[in-house]
Parts: C-alpha cells; sequence; structure tokens
C-alpha cells in the first residue's frame, strides 16, 4: 500500500470516510514498548520521522522540545509544537510523525506508574518541573538495572504526577465527525474559519443551534466555543509557523478584531506569546519586514486602512 502523508491520512474535512482518516504506516521500533523491560527513556534528535503502532504493552510521554510533531487516532489528532509533551497510554493505536528536524523525549512505562484517569490521549504544555525531570529521565535507557530502585521511584513519581501536569481541559485537538452531517460541520467551520458561528454552521447542515449544541457536547465532548477556538489556535500555530505573515495578519485571518484578543488567546493556549511562538519556531526567528511584536492594545484590526468587525462565536 503506498504510504499517505499525515495530512492526506488525517483530513478534518467531509470528503473520505472515518475509517480513511486515520491510517497506520510503518512502525518503528525506536517507539516501541515491551514488558519485558523496565521503564526508561530515549532522546531523539531526527530529520523527520513516521512512526505508527497497533497498541503497545506501556504507555509513552511523548516531550516535544525542539521542532513539531503531530499524532493522529482515531478519534481526532494533536499538534505538538515545541514545549508541548502528550501521554499516549497503552493499548492505543496512533500515528505519530514529524515532517521536519524535532528532538524529542520519550518516557516509556511498562509498569503501573502512570496514573492516567483521561479518555485516550492528552497535550499539554510542559511545566517547567516536567522539562527537568524528562531530561533527567534520559540517563535511564533500555538497558539499565530493572532492580535500580532509585530509576524505578523516579518512574513511579513521574507517573503519578500526570495527575496533576494533565489536569486540564483537551488541548491542541481537533476532532473527527462521527457522522456526516457533523462532518459537514467540521468542513464548515475550517472554510469559514475567519467568521465561522454556531449559527451558521447550524443553518449548513440545517439543524438547530440547540441540537448542535448538544451534538458537539454528547459525540465530540467538547463545546462549539472550545471546537471552534482548537481550530483557529490550531490555524494560527501553522500560518505563524511559515512565517509568511504578521503576527496582525494571522489574527485577522483566524477571526480576531483585537490583537491584544489575539495575544491573549494565543498565549493561554500555548503557554507561549505570539511574538515569542515566532522567534522560536521560524527559520530567521523573525517575519522579515513584518511585525513580531505581541501587542496588548484592543483597537479593531484593518485591513487597507478600513476597519473589519467579523462576528464571533
Amino acid at each position: 500500500m503506498k504510504a499517505m502523508e499525515p495530512e492526506e491520512s488525517c483530513p478534518l474535512s467531509g470528503s473520505v470516510k472515518v475509517m480513511q482518516r486515520f491510517v497506520l504506516g510503518r512502525r518503528d521500533e525506536r517507539f516501541a514498548i515491551s514488558r519485558a523491560q523496565p521503564s526508561h527513556a530515549v532522546e531523539l534528535k531526527l530529520s523527520s520521522f513516521d512512526a505508527s503502532s497497533e497498541r503497545e504493552s506501556g504507555g509513552m510521554l511523548v516531550c516535544v522540545h525542539d521542532g513539531e510533531a503531530k499524532l493522529f487516532g482515531a478519534a481526532g489528532c494533536w499538534t505538538l509544537p515545541s514545549g508541548h509533551m502528550v501521554f499516549i497510554p497503552a493499548d492505543r493505536s496512533y500515528r505519530l510523525v514529524a515532517t521536519g528536524p524535532v528532538e524529542l523525549t520519550l518516557v516509556k512505562f511498562t509498569g503501573a506508574e502512570a496514573v492516567w484517569h483521561h479518555p485516550g490521549c492528552w497535550a499539554v504544555a510542559m511545566p517547567a518541573l516536567a522539562v527537568e525531570m524528562a531530561s533527567f529521565a534520559r540517563r535511564w535507557g533500555v538497558d539499565r538495572d530493572p532492580a535500580d530502585q532509585v530509576a524505578n521511584d523516579f518512574f513511579r513519581t513521574m507517573g503519578h504526577l500526570f495527575a496533576i501536569w494533565f489536569d486540564t481541559r483537551r488541548k491542541m485537538w481537533t476532532p473527527f465527525g462521527n457522522g456526516p452531517d457533523m462532518e459537514r460541520v467540521i468542513e464548515f467551520a475550517r472554510d469559514h474559519l475567519e467568521t465561522a458561528s454556531l449559527t451558521d454552521a447550524a443553518a449548513a447542515v440545517a439543524m438547530s443551534e440547540r441540537t448542535l449544541r448538544r451534538r458537539f457536547k454528547d459525540e465530540l465532548g467538547i463545546s462549539w466555543r472550545e471546537f471552534i477556538n482548537e481550530l483557529r489556535m490550531s490555524e494560527a500555530m501553522r500560518l505563524l509557523r511559515q512565517g509568511n505573515i504578521s503576527v496582525t495578519e494571522t489574527a485577522y485571518a483566524v477571526g480576531f478584531n483585537s490583537i491584544g484578543a489575539f495575544t491573549v488567546a494565543f498565549t493561554s493556549y500555548t503557554g507561549s506569546t505570539p511574538g515569542s511562538f515566532v522567534r522560536r519556531h521560524t527559520k530567521a526567528g523573525r517575519i522579515s519586514g513584518r511585525d513580531v511584536h505581541d501587542g496588548q492594545g484592543t483597537a479593531p484590526l484593518s485591513l487597507h486602512g478600513e476597519e473589519r468587525r467579523r462576528q464571533h462565536a
């Protein structure tokens, strides 16, 4: 079978069937987990990778220190910029990819150390303690002594901290629809990201607003507002990483009419201001000839001198 590109494997549109969205690629032994091994950590510096697994016998914490990775699962996909981590529980099918250079720490839990209460994978910005512990964990590789009590206590402590580190709502995640009508809603939102509202989305699929609100909660586990924010922040990160347009233009493109509001929303979502994100994720470290500042004002954005106001969800 022809290997599919990540975006082809996980499109957010109604053009393909649900089962086609998540296509397993080749297995990569660097990401494999065996119960015969003690819990350990692996440092990877890769130019790119594409790793799939039907299921693993243990859970894995993936820490992205530099670059960006994407995680594809049966229910949706996660975008993982540097400074973020995701936990993949045992027995979960996934596809993890990076199309450019990336630095990772994989912490593999082969025992019952990880305290996990979420339904599936979860991604968050890495707190300072997680960064330090991930780096420290690398001293214990796959060949470590299984009877090393210090190491065993360390991984047990790290696993128990998940209850604190991942105590947030689901982020960095864009869901798939569970049926044709929800597929069309997601496609509509993506195609009209600048102005998308619940009212317009419901009308586009001949559904009442009340029904659409309920279906988002019941089927996807998130509200419309959370969904549209996920979509807008994901697109904002993509645009800023490309480095072709300014922070202000990015804010406008994803539906904000205030650079201050965009900065607050983006910082809350990623843990980094838009300007810092640009400097960290673009090759030149800034957008040539365009602004990379983090505006805190509330004046409406404008295009060609004309004030543009948009309807917000």
